[in-house]
This record gives structure tokens, sequence and C-alpha cells, in this order.
């Protein structure tokens, strides 16, 4: 009897329970079906041995055909020239390269002899280097001496190219340390020096002395500097800062600015993050929107700059002369330390990124403009709707404005009501290029629905329509007004409102973690 004629058919796949005569029955039944597969799996076996020994004859037949047609390879045949522009490719574009084995161009040199003749004999390949820091104080003196001697080697091998170098140390180690003055690389930066055209220091100010000291001699390349040292620290020397080839230039340090050696006239590019310190005279350094303000009229040629305040102005109010910066297209003021109770007299037809303050809500990158300006403000910063109006106004080409607020100020600001998005509308017409409007509504005010529907049927009637337009409320729908604007929407308007829910949604854990719930 086959398996297919079984009397156990039907009790298959169930809870059935046999009696002892139908366990004898069934293994009975099951025994020529097991022998068979005895000779199958005998069978398998066989075969599985036969097709071993075949892929053991294939690979050794196989190694020497890859090993003859590698050198029939195309990378074999690539042009020298061809080979290092692939080579240069591979370098990082956003820093320095990274003395790693698994980054170019250290690996560039582990791939095969050609390839490493071709990379270490490249000195544009080693033009740029990122020096790390070191662990800990504790790490055995041969990991130094072995860093040491890679750099000078990489140094070498730049041969008389221009050099970009960034270099780290730790800003917590103690004066007092014996092994303080061991761990900075300073020697072959220094030795090295004459071809320095970009320079990115951070760590502690005693430790970065013998570089800040250089002078003009030492440094006749160096166009970019940036240093970053512990707060509360000042730099011994500032001489680096004298250097008249410097353009682009970012501190972060405890110091007043104004009072550094700086080739103003010279610079393109700045940012500056300048904080206080405490002297025994009381505070010291630092950078107030009145400071910020002297530097940008010190800075005729800048084309980029970002300005982090960080302390009160000491007036109620800042120089009125005007500002006139012909090149400049990005100018940020961040901090909270600063309001506006009235806009200042800037004359920068170039300008097309404007930021003021920090916003909690970041801009959303597909808002770009071409030939025009982007605006991204902390309406807070502005004391009175009369100050932002005015603000608006000195804009006429601005296209692309997102309002937020990163904080909520001491005291009552103007409300962000019905009548602050009227001016943005007839017959007001602040800015009448403008195509995309993003704003953030604080927790206490806002204007209506009701507004908003007014607001953008009155500026899609305009030469310039919207384009997009964004509002996140703090508050529940009143109104919709999805429906009235699909006409505009067909158009090609993007409308995204966005409301504060309701009520809080359904959470079945709330309160499970908190402190005196029962175990």
């Amino acid at each position: 009897m086959s398996l297919s004629d079984s009397p156990f058919t039907n009790r298959l796949n169930t809870n059935y329970v046999p009696s002892p005569a139908e366990i004898l029955q069934i293994r009975a039944l099951l025994a020529e079906p097991l022998e068979e597969i005895a000779h199958i799996d005998a069978r398998i076996e066989e075969l599985e041995l036969a097709l071993a020994q075949l892929k053991a004859k294939r690979a050794s037949l196989q190694r020497p055909i890859d090993a003859h047609r590698a050198l029939t390879s195309p990378m074999r045949f690539i042009p020298h020239d061809v080979l290092l522009e692939i080579f240069s490719a591979c370098l990082p574009s956003e820093h320095n390269a990274l003395i790693g084995p698994a980054e170019a161009p250290l690996l560039l040199g582990r791939i095969c002899r050609h390839w490493r003749s071709i990379a270490y004999s490249a000195p544009m390949l080693w033009s740029s280097i990122h020096i790390p820091p070191l662990a800990d104080l504790s790490m055995p003196p041969n990991i130094l001496s072995g860093l040491q001697r890679l750099v000078e080697t990489w140094f070498e091998r730049s041969g008389a190219c221009p050099l970009s170098v960034s270099f780290f140390e730790f800003m917590n180690y103690p004066e007092s340390n014996p092994k303080f003055e061991k761990h900075l690389l300073a020697p072959q930066i220094l030795a090295a020096s004459q071809r320095l055209h970009c320079l990115s220091l951070t760590g502690d100010a005693q430790l970065l002395r013998p570089i800040l000291e250089l002078d003009p001699a030492n440094l006749p390349l160096l166009k970019i500097f940036r240093m970053k040292t512990s707060h509360n620290q000042v730099p011994g020397s500032t001489k680096i800062l004298e250097l008249p080839t410097l353009e682009n230039v970012a501190l972060s340090i405890s110091i007043d600015p104004l009072s550094l050696p700086l080739p103003w006239l010279k610079l393109r590019i700045l940012r500056l993050e300048c904080y206080s310190r405490w002297t025994p005279n009381g505070s010291e350094g630092g950078l107030d929107f009145d400071g910020a303000l002297d530097v940008l009229r010190r800075c005729p040629n800048l084309e980029r700059c970002e300005m982090r305040v960080t302390k009160y102005s000491q007036h109620s109010d800042f120089d009125p002369s005007q500002i006139i910066l012909p090149q400049l297209h990005t100018l940020l003021f961040s901090g909270w330390e600063f309001q506006l109770h009235k806009w200042i007299d800037l004359v920068a037809p170039n300008l097309r990124s404007l930021q003021i303050g920090d916003l909690n809500v970041p801009s959303n990158p597909n808002w770009s403009s071409y030939g025009h300006l982007s605006a991204d403000i902390d309406f807070t910063r502005f004391t009175s709707m009369t100050s932002l109006q005015e603000f608006l106004q000195s804009f006429p080409t601005m296209t692309h404005l997102h309002l937020g607020n990163s904080y909520q100020p001491p005291g009552n600001i103007f409300p962000v009501d019905d009548e602050f998005i009227a001016l943005l509308g007839p017959p007001h017409n602040l800015c009448p290029m403008l195509t995309d409007f993003r704003i953030m509504i604080p927790l206490s005010g806002g204007f209506s629905d009701a507004a908003v529907l007014a607001f953008i049927k009155a500026r899609m009637t305009l030469p310039i329509p919207l384009r997009r337009f964004e509002v996140f409320f703090n508050r529940p729908m009143e109104l919709d007004v999805m429906p009235e604007l699909q006409s505009f929407i067909k158009e090609g308007l993007q409308v995204n409102l966005q409301y504060a829910q309701l009520r809080r949604p359904f959470n079945a854990r709330e309160g499970l973690d908190e402190p005196g719930s029962l175990d």
C-alpha cells in the first residue's frame, strides 16, 4: 500500500490520536517510502561530491584566466593625466583631506604599485590636510611621533603647492599638565607656513600661540584664516590677523572684534562669533549690534558676512549713517541680544540672501531665487510694526520672505494680526515682487483665515502673483479657504496651511513612567 492510498488521509493535519494498532499500521506504511528516501539521499551525496570536484576544477582554471584578462583591463591603459583627474575627483570637496587609510589620497596608494607611484608623485593630491586631535594625553609617544612623521611626509608630497590645513586640538588641557606643550604639531605647520593659503585652527589659545605669532614674512600666501578658541580665553597674539593678504576670516573667540588688527578693507568674507569674558574689571569683549554695524562700515568690499550678536547694545539707538556695500550678496545677523527700533540705512544692490535672528523653523531648501532677494527674518527682532514695515519697504526686489520667531521676548511684541498681513497686499503693496511667502505665527496672536483668503486673492491680481504660500498657525482652523483657492492652485499656486490640533491624540502610555506611578 502506497501513501497515496493511506487509510489515514482524512486524519492528516488534525489532532487525531491513533490507537496502538494504528501506530503499527502507520509504521509499516512508512517503511517503503523511507527506504526510497535513503536511496535518494545517497544519490544526492554522490552528485554533490561530483559538483564540488567540478567547482574546484573550474576555480583552478578561472584563476589564470582572470590573471591574463587583468593584463587587458581598460584601467591599465588610462592615460596618466586622466588618472590624475580621477584621483582629484576622489578628494573631499567640503573639507580638507583626512588622515585615514580608507580616505583619499591615502587610499589611492593602497590599490597597487602603479597607483601608489602616481598618487605619491602628484603634489596637488596632498595640498590639503585635516590634522585631528589625539585621543588623550596618555597616548603612547610613538603615536604622536608617527602622526608627526605622517604630516611631514604629507607636506613633502605636496611639493610647492599652496596648502590648506585645518588643525584641531582639545581645548580642555590644563596648563599645569607637563605634557600640555607636547601635543601641538606646530613645528610641522610652521615649517610649511610659506605655502599656507588656507588655515583653520581650533584649540587652546596657549597651544596655538606659535602659529598666531607668525607675521607676513612667514605667511605670504595666506588668504583664508579661521580660528576657534575656548571661551574666556584671549589669544596671546593676533599678529596673524595683520596679514594684508587675508580675504576670508572666521573667528569664534572671546574678544572685541573691533580691537583686532584685521585688514578690513581687503576682506571679502567675514564670520564673527565673538563672546564676552569675565575679568577683574567686569565683562569685556563681545559684539553688540552697534559694533556689528561698525564692522560693516569698515569692510566696504564684503561679499558675504555672518555675525553673531553676543551682548546687549549699550545705547538705545544706533548710528543712522549710511552703510554702502556694493559687492555684498549674503548678510546674516544671529544671536538673541538685539532688537531693532528701526532698520539700518543699507545700500547693497547685489544682496541676495538676508537673515536676521535665529529661526526655530528652517528655511525651505526649495526657496531659491536668482537675481532677487530671499529673506529669513525673526520678526521678534523688530520692536514695532512700523520698524518691520520700514524694513520691508527697504527691499522692493524681495521675492522670497520667511517670517518666524525663535523665542518669545520679554514684554508684548506687536500683534501678527489681520492688519499685519494686509501690509503685504493692496494698497500698501510692500514687496511688490514677492512670489514666495512663509510665516510661523507665534504662540499668541495671529491673523484670521478670512485675512489669508483676502491676501491671496489680492496678491494674485498683481502683475507678479504669488507662487507659494505657507502658514503655520498655533490655533485650529476657523474657515476652510481651500475651496475658494482651487482656481489659483490649478494655475500653479502652492498653498500649505497647517493648524494646531484642537485635541491631543490619545496616548495609552501617557503617565505610565511618571514619578509616583504604581509599579
